[in-house]
């Protein structure tokens, strides 16, 4: 098997398989996607009743109430939700407390906003003020809070993953298809294609123009789409598939690096691989 990595960003990456198989990408989308552990916000407490009065810019006096026009119970699944950003170090010390609650880490944030506002995503706070562990979207909507309505909140992170809930799903949008090479054979239909991708993305030999570069075969199918569905002109143009060749692609929520994610899910299903193998050799 060969891999060559054409996209690495912090985010996303593109990633091309040469000489693999439908099994191996699909168990490593499977591993991005259940398998690969990450923090999220699992304990929630809201301190119900007054909040205590507040004199204004106005000098008018307000009584606060820990209150909103939403359920608790909806607040704290929007707060799990949330991206929590996960270091390796973080996984690395708290992997074997993933069905351990008595060794999960103690990572606690806090959340206090008063009214009139909406409270986001940034307002949630590390309590010991790490740098690290502050969320990376900062504006992504909690709730909206009125006039004496307020919210304070504390909450744990727990590491976990995403075979028992989705908030511990770091890697969104996996995904893996045949790598293909476009041909268009020249004559009187293939000028709009060749104008449309742009000559100079072919390579010609005789009357025949090659892209063979997988990902250029899609962005040139994404640009002749209309043509190739509606037009005359999908009759010079032939797609092979590039047998043994793959292009994978996949996105994080932020809680992992695109390139930790990948590591993460690789060690997960060599272990798993591993554990597989070892109870079929106690079976003789």
């Amino acid at each position: 098997m060969k891999i060559k990595v054409r996209k690495m960003e912090e985010e996303s990456a593109v990633i091309e398989f040469n000489d693999s198989n439908y099994n191996f990408l699909n168990s490593l989308r499977r591993s991005l996607v259940s398998m690969v552990p990450c923090l999220a916000i699992s304990d929630v407490d809201f301190h119900m009743g007054s909040l205590g009065s507040y004199t204004g810019e106005d000098e008018e006096e307000m009584e606060y109430e820990s209150m909103s026009s939403m359920f608790n119970e909806i607040i704290a699944h929007r707060l799990g939700m949330i991206p929590i950003p996960t270091e390796e170090a973080v996984i690395n010390a708290f992997r074997g407390a993933i069905d351990d609650e008595e060794k999960q880490p103690e990572i606690m944030y806090s959340l206090h906003k008063q009214g009139p506002c909406t409270v986001y995503s940034g307002d949630l706070e590390p309590v010991d003020g790490d740098k690290q562990l502050e969320i990376k979207n900062a504006t992504i909507p909690i709730v909206k809070l009125t006039e004496t309505q307020a919210i304070l909140v504390y909450a744990k992170a727990k590491i976990g993953t995403a075979d028992v809930h989705s908030k511990w799903q770091t890697v969104v949008a996996p995904r893996f298809y045949e790598a293909r090479t476009m041909t268009v054979t020249e004559g009187k239909d293939s000028a709009k294609i060749l104008e449309l991708v742009g000559k100079s993305k072919f390579k010609k030999s005789g009357k025949k123009y090659k892209i063979e570069d997988p990902l250029e075969v899609e962005k040139a199918m994404k640009k002749i789409e209309k043509l190739w569905i509606e037009g005359d002109e999908s009759d010079c143009v032939e797609l092979s598939i590039n047998e043994g060749q793959y292009i994978f692609e996949y996105e994080t929520t932020g809680a992992l690096t695109a390139k930790l994610a990948l590591e993460q899910a690789l060690k997960e299903l060599k272990e798993h691989f591993e554990e597989f193998s070892s109870k079929l050799e106690k079976l003789g």
